[in-house]
């Protein structure tokens, strides 16, 4: 499989990569998206790596893609909600030159690993670790995202053999905060929050106040995320007809 994968990589020509992110207005979770960015060019080698966004920021996905250059657009979301299905399938759908939109990056593998090591640096695994998890997602009016991310935290339950729930930092529920709460409520002594977002934030703020002992980072620029991103783009480029 990778034989074959390397094969076509190095023999097809290289469109676009464009991924496209939500938008923050807090300076450290730009720079976090920059470097995410940044290391999965020097992944790439060759490839014109680029990033837009739904909200926030610009520019969005449409302006990038008015030029008609061949382009692989790469959701940089963790759940499947109105932003890629809107707002980048929108774009994708009226760009004038050939261009493929990869699933988000989802609950896959790199995910699940990235979310684990994340909660092991910040003391939550082990002896002694938490004896619950609160997943702690963005949240959305979307129920298939909903279920996304519970789905996710039945996964990670079941790898780290303690409860896990999932809450929102928006729209959602139960809140972070009230999952927190719930877990004291049912006896649990050492609470942790992994924080199941790409970047600090307002969200990620809201996620770390809500009464966890810990708290993980967002998963960021992990080395984890950056092969998530790559193996995209590299199982979808050569679906565009240069």
């Amino acid at each position: 499989m990778l034989d074959g994968m390397t094969a076509s990589w190095a023999e097809a020509p290289r469109p676009r990569l464009l991924l496209v992110a939500h938008g923050t207005r807090s300076a450290v979770g730009r720079r976090v998206l920059g470097r995410l960015l940044l290391e999965t060019r020097k992944r790439l080698t060759g490839v014109d790596c680029r990033i837009a966004w739904v909200d926030v920021q610009a520019p969005g996905p449409s302006r990038v893609l008015a030029d008609g250059v061949p382009t692989v657009v790469v959701p940089a979301f963790l759940a499947r909600g109105f932003h890629v299905i809107h707002d980048v399938g929108r774009a994708v759908a009226d760009a004038p030159g050939p261009v493929v939109q990869t699933p988000h990056l989802g609950s896959e593998p790199e995910v699940v690993r990235a979310l684990v090591q994340r909660l092991a640096e910040a003391g939550a695994t082990g002896v002694l670790g938490a004896d619950a998890v609160v997943l702690g997602a963005a949240g959305s009016r979307d129920e298939a995202s909903l279920a996304e991310t519970r789905t996710l935290a039945g996964t990670l339950s079941d790898l780290l053999r303690v409860p896990v729930v999932a809450g929102f930092a928006s729209t959602a529920s139960p809140t972070v905060a009230e999952a927190v709460t719930q877990l004291r409520e049912r006896g649990h002594q050492r609470i942790a929050v992994a924080t199941h977002l790409l970047a600090p934030g307002f969200f990620a703020d809201r996620i770390a106040a809500a009464g966890g002992d810990i708290t993980s980072e967002p998963l960021g620029v992990h080395s984890e995320m950056v092969d998530l991103i790559v193996r995209r783009y590299r199982e979808h480029f050569a679906r565009i007809h240069l």
